[in-house]
């Protein structure tokens, strides 16, 4: 890995927190539609820049022309490396379609009325103190319009339920991979016991 790439993982885990079910949360600036942004400086430049597209930048090159940046994880304020992908607009809208996120699950009534902004803040807000499984949870299942997903959050914060309510959940994941399939809940556990949130 080259230089960059170093510094860029670095910037990143200095303002987020990582989660047992594997996201790593933003814990800094938003954008107005829920994304990480950061200012960075880049050869004596600033620039105002999408932190989960600056990452795949820094990491594996310029983004290809008509690409965006999805996120398997379909978090807009997770910048974990590994739920990144470099992806058309038209197989990101199908997942979400196929994941039932898209905007028929208002009339089921399980529409998150807090917008994308509002989910991203919430998510922060259960973090603020540091990592708070119960109020990441709430955060978390407010608006969720997945059932087998609400169902595994109603209990409180269990990572292995939720991930495999996730995967329960999306027909898509034979064709897209959601997580990567060697994680293990416990490792992150482990991992995640020493950090500080940093907000």
């Amino acid at each position: 890995m080259d230089r960059d790439a170093e510094r860029a993982l670095a910037y990143i885990a200095e303002r987020s927190i990582l989660v047992p079910h594997g996201c790593r949360y933003w814990l800094r600036s938003l954008t107005t539609d829920g994304y990480a942004k950061a200012v960075v400086t880049e050869d004596g430049r600033e620039r105002t820049v999408r932190v989960h597209r600056w990452l795949m930048e820094q990491v594996h090159g310029p983004i290809p022309a008509r690409s965006i940046t999805a996120h398997s994880c379909n978090e807009s304020l997770c910048v974990e490396l590994d739920h990144l992908s470099n992806a058309t607009q038209r197989t990101n809208m199908r997942q979400m379609s196929d994941q039932g996120r898209s905007a028929g699950r208002a009339h089921l009534g399980h529409a998150d009325t807090r917008g994308s902004l509002g989910r991203a803040q919430a998510l922060q807000g259960a973090l603020r103190e540091g990592l708070d499984l119960e109020a990441l949870a709430a955060a978390m299942l407010e608006g969720e319009a997945r059932p087998r997903v609400r169902k595994a959050l109603e209990g409180g914060y269990d990572a292995k339920a939720y991930l495999d309510a996730v995967r329960a959940s999306d027909p898509s994941a034979a064709r897209m991979a959601l997580f990567p399939a060697d994680t293990d809940i416990g490792d992150a556990v482990d991992e995640i016991e020493g950090q500080i949130a940093l907000f």
